[in-house]
């Protein structure tokens, strides 16, 4: 991703930067967050631990404004979570202990439920379920129009996983509240004892 990221083009003004600025204060995201556009991803990406950046592909110029708030704040949810560093300690199991089926399945899960709760914190955020289900899908069908999509398109689109993502944000009594600080360290005391 560096090298993609160093010859990505930096957004610099306009639409972009003013709702980026106005949903960073509104998740209280205090770090500066850099917004690039390239055209090796066909699907937004969150990258960057210490410096975040959140890369567009080429043809999000010609998103309506309603589709430009949605993936902003879906991909600010990344950042405020720290999703990177997260997913980067799971690599780190992964790799550590290749041999044990249960640490990939972690994996997995992880990645499921990251991207469901992003998914919550826009709905929290005012967005109709339906809408933002229309988007996302809307997103997913450009891709097969694609040549040859980006493995983290790949990863989006693929149909079971996704399917349970629409499922998930169009669920009505699905609790979409953000864990206390003590169920955080609840979670974190169970995993660390099963590690």
């Amino acid at each position: 991703i560096n090298r993609q990221t160093r010859r990505a083009q930096r957004i610099e003004g306009g639409t972009w930067l003013r709702l980026l600025e106005e949903f960073r204060r509104q998740l209280g995201v205090r770090r500066r967050v850099i917004l690039l556009q390239s055209d090796w991803s066909n699907i937004p990406v969150t990258c960057g631990i210490v410096r975040p950046k959140i890369i567009l592909p080429m043809e999000a110029d010609d998103w309506s404004v309603e589709r430009r708030r949605v993936v902003l704040l879906h991909e600010l949810a990344h950042i405020r979570r720290s999703d990177c560093l997260t997913q980067l300690l799971a690599r780190l199991a992964r790799v550590i202990y290749w041999f044990n089926p249960l640490v990939w399945l972690a994996g997995r899960m992880l990645r499921i439920e990251r991207e469901q709760a992003c998914d919550d914190l826009v709905l929290a955020s005012g967005q109709k379920a339906s809408d933002y289900a229309q988007h996302l899908l809307d997103i997913v069908r450009s891709l097969h129009s694609v040549r040859c999509p980006s493995l983290a398109a790949v990863a989006m689109a693929r149909k079971s996983q996704f399917e349970g993502r629409l499922l998930a944000i169009l669920d009505p009594r699905r609790n979409r509240r953000a864990l206390t600080r003590l169920g955080v360290v609840i979670a974190a005391a169970i995993v660390a004892a099963v590690a």
